[in-house]
């Protein structure tokens, strides 16, 4: 709820300043403000139906689940943060580089060619998206983890698939209790057409050193 409410913030604040006054260039300033009205999105969208989910409950446990609101939007921030620059965005569907139908920020799911969007449709869609493929490979994952290292296999979810991550070498490490182990798997996933792709290497060596920040570096 706090990440909710301090994105929010941040959100309407750069709606109502300029890039020149806060001395950013002006794509930086769109990237940006991008970033923190998807973020927002996410952190708003995981309150509401949380908050939904325990309204009422007399058990006891409401600070425990007010901990997991908490925790599971700052992973949810964090992977949009992080899958944003990486995928890039685009208005107009094209083919990924094995050929497939991809639009916004590296949305395939029923995506055809002609297809188009707005950068709204595109923040929303990715907002979802993150949100799908974290409830996908929840069962893949130990309950508690840090949300950093949550937001790094989530993002790989979103590039690789979550049936992929399941099966993968991430899942069983994670949930054999080698963390660090699971990390390091991150960067067996570099390859697209069966090549090592510099992209790719870059982008897990990126979702790495997020999934190694959570458990301390």
């Amino acid at each position: 709820m706090f990440v909710a409410v301090v994105l929010s913030a941040v959100e309407v604040f750069l709606a109502f300043v300029s890039p020149d006054l806060i001395g950013l260039p002006p794509g930086v300033f769109a990237a940006l403000a991008g970033l923190v009205t998807v973020a927002a999105m996410v952190a708003r969208l995981v309150v509401q139906r949380s908050l939904r989910a325990f309204l009422g409950d007399d058990d006891g446990a409401v600070s425990r689940r007010v901990a997991g609101v908490a925790g599971l939007g700052a992973a949810l921030a964090a992977a949009v943060a992080i899958i944003a620059p990486w995928e890039g965005v685009e208005l107009r569907a094209y083919r990924d580089i094995v050929g497939v139908p991809t639009i916004c920020y590296g949305e395939t799911r029923g995506v055809q060619m002609g297809d188009v969007a707005t950068l709204e449709e595109c923040q929303t869609m990715l907002a979802r998206g993150v949100a799908e493929f974290e409830r996908a490979i929840r069962p893949c994952l130990p309950a508690v983890l840090p949300a950093e290292t949550r937001a790094a296999f989530i993002s790989a979810a979103y590039n690789i698939g979550s049936a992929g991550f399941c099966r993968s070498s991430m899942s069983r490490r994670a949930l054999a209790g080698d963390l660090r182990g699971a990390c390091d798997a991150l960067l067996m996933w570099n390859k697209a057409g069966g090549r090592v792709v510099r992209g790719l290497v870059n982008r897990r060596n990126a979702e790495r050193a997020l999934c190694l920040q959570g458990l301390g570096g």
